[in-house]
């Protein structure tokens, strides 16, 4: 019952959070559209609404210092209150414009479902290396502090800490509940179902049906470098790239029907992807200026401000804090204008990773054409056929219709900022295909506009080769990598078949669905559905290493030493509350490593931590050469592969 009570409790606050950002986001994404708007506009602007809201109430409680639960909650149901009582009710949806396609129905579902069981299917702890490194870590910083205005932990010399939040603060709308990263995989979820949504409302302001937006949104996201890093994940890359295809929509959308609040909505959205990633800067300016530039008969000076505001507004905040304390909005990013600097941020052995975070652009100058072929390959196998609508761009654009050049500049716009992004020229294979996730909304824009441009025979023919091509590419890697093994596809399988058989008999279901005891019934079992499926994700209370040091300091609020450890996750503890801290030099979250091996053991020692942990990512460069821990120190076990000492 101990183990029960706090997974039906975590439930209960869940839905009440949903609920409640539910409702509002519903209520104010229809204020937005016009009466005749189907179902479809109706759910895709509720979810950017919702998306958007959260993120801005919860900077707005994180700076004032308050981001806790119960006052997340009671601003929610305020929220909630001012939208029953001022905005009008939703009519009653009209039906969709275009015939549902159920052949692609049918083929969107096996993805969806695989997507949704390997997330359930896993292990309590996600395995994906940027999210146990530093984005659960930072979210749980948030999460315990309950405030945003000061630096998550990072590794001296790694500064993770300074990274944009917003991907972080949409983390704990599953964490806040259950203070634990246990279901931190389900907001991808979330949004790769939005940036289908999106895709399929942009191909209709490009002038194609819904369904052909609906292919490409599908075709995206079943590449192997969406599904790869973003599927089981806390990654926040999926976020950043709604944020763009969002931000372009809303941009298209003001442009023909010239409503004010949806091109401040354009800019909101360019906001938050430019506030969740750093790479999304100059993919941020790109859509900035395409919206600017569509809307450029009829805004004016003063609603173009507007948006441009609107684009500072849930970004602003994360560069201004990096910039009180680091002194460098962007750090450890150096930022030169010509051959003056005018940020210095972190280079050569004060910084991780400084042998890898040249730019593509700049191997090629520095190596030659070499370093192409190097980058092609792996772009080939993580996008697949959709690759080749970022090469056809210059042709779309050349030929098509002015919308469509505006979605294909973009795309164009968006690669030559990839090439002028760090680590996109490294010559590191980890790195080289971590960073192609970069490229993303550059193959985003390709994609859709590469849709709208094809007529209907050529379209069907190259959506069908891409998503046979991209489904062989992405299962053999699944397989390769052990991500899938053959009873969770019997699994998927299974809920694919059934999924299928609901909506062959939705008719009969709509009309029992009209039933209040049936709709009790439906309700319970998914509550149940939920919690069985739910909670073996629970993380293990067992103790480990660190929280026996902790026990045996006698205070759990003492501080622990990391160094050159890459799951910094696990060592917060079931419910993240281990206090972690750097041995380094400067503020918290952005330290410099220490080069004397006395003088950080002294440094270490006047932490007085409970315990030391030392892993072995060499790549971090925090140890210093010839460094050990001193003999005094008493070994008091290993986690996560990295020693725990205790001083």
């Amino acid at each position: 019952m101990s183990f029960w009570m706090p997974v039906l409790e975590g439930r209960l606050l869940e839905a009440v959070l949903l609920g409640l950002a539910g409702f509002t986001a519903y209520s104010a994404g229809c204020a937005l559209l016009p009466d005749s708007a189907d179902l479809l506009e109706r759910l895709g602007f509720a979810g950017l609404v919702g998306i958007t809201g959260w993120v801005a109430l919860l900077q707005v409680l994180g700076l004032i210092g308050v981001l806790w639960l119960p006052v997340v909650i009671a601003c929610l149901a305020a929220l909630a209150g001012v939208s029953w009582r001022l905005l009008p009710a939703p009519p009653v949806p009209q039906p969709a414009r275009s015939r549902v396609a159920w052949g692609w129905v049918a083929v969107a579902v096996p993805f969806a479902v695989l997507a949704v069981v390997e997330v359930l299917w896993a292990s309590p702890a996600t395995s994906s290396y940027d999210s146990l490194h530093y984005q659960i870590v930072n979210a749980a910083h948030y999460l315990d502090s309950g405030t945003i205005r000061s630096l998550p932990f990072a590794q001296a010399g790694d500064n993770t800490g300074t990274a944009p939040g917003n991907g972080a603060l949409l983390l704990l709308a599953v964490m806040l509940p259950f203070h634990n990263a246990a279901l931190v995989a389900l907001p991808n979820l979330l949004c790769a179902g939005l940036l289908i949504a999106v895709t399929a409302m942009l191909s209709r302001e490009l002038g194609r049906g819904a369904w052909a937006g609906v292919v490409a949104g599908l075709v995206l996201v079943t590449t192997v470098c969406f599904f790869e890093t973003q599927v089981r994940s806390a990654y926040d890359d999926a976020v950043g790239l709604l944020g763009l295809m969002s931000a372009m929509l809303c941009g298209l959308r003001a442009a023909r029907t010239r409503d004010r609040l949806t091109l401040l909505l354009a800019g909101t959205c360019v906001a938050l992807a430019v506030g969740t990633k750093g790479t999304d800067i100059l993919p941020g300016v790109v859509v900035a200026g395409v919206v600017l530039w569509a809307n450029r008969e009829w805004c004016g000076g003063r609603w173009a401000l507007g948006f441009l505001a609107a684009a500072l507004s849930l970004s602003a905040a994360w560069y201004a804090r990096a910039w009180i304390i680091t002194g460098d909005p962007l750090f450890p990013q150096t930022i030169r204008l010509g051959s003056s600097v005018l940020f210095s941020g972190l280079s050569g052995s004060a910084a991780a990773y400084s042998a890898y975070d040249q730019t593509l652009a700049g191997a090629v100058v520095s190596g030659g054409w070499a370093a192409v072929p190097r980058w092609l390959g792996p772009a080939v196998l993580n996008f697949g056929m959709s690759l080749a609508a970022l090469v056809a761009c210059p042709v779309v654009a050349a030929r098509c219709s002015a919308r469509i050049r505006l979605v294909a500049l973009a795309a164009l716009g968006c690669a030559v900022a990839d090439v002028v992004t760090p680590f996109t020229g490294s010559p590191l294979p980890s790195q080289l295909t971590g960073a192609l996730r970069f490229l993303l909304p550059a193959i985003a824009f390709g994609v859709v506009a590469l849709a709208a441009a094809l007529p209907e025979r050529w379209f069907r023919l190259s959506a069908c080769v891409a998503l046979g091509v991209g489904a062989v590419l992405l299962m053999d890697v699944e397989w390769t990598n052990g991500l899938v093994t053959a009873p969770l596809l019997v699994v998927a399988a299974v809920a694919t078949l059934g999924v299928l058989g609901v909506i062959r008999v939705r008719r009969a279901l709509g009309g029992m669905a009209r039933r209040i005891p049936f709709r009790g019934a439906a309700a319970c079992a998914a509550l149940v559905l939920a919690i069985l499926a739910t909670a073996h994700l629970q993380p293990s209370t067992a103790p480990t290493p660190v929280t026996r040091a902790l026990d045996a300091a006698g205070n759990p609020n003492a501080p622990v030493v990391v160094m050159d450890v890459g799951d910094v996750a696990g060592l917060l503890g079931p419910h993240l509350d281990v206090d972690i801290v750097a041995a380094g030099q400067g503020p918290v979250g952005a330290e410099r490593p220490i080069r004397s091996s006395s003088d950080l053991t002294r440094s270490i020692e006047a932490l007085h931590p409970a315990a030391v942990v030392v892993g072995s990512v060499a790549e971090f460069n925090v140890v210093p050469s010839g460094w050990t821990p001193p003999a005094t120190w008493r070994l008091i076990g290993y986690e996560g592969g990295a020693a725990v000492y205790a001083p």
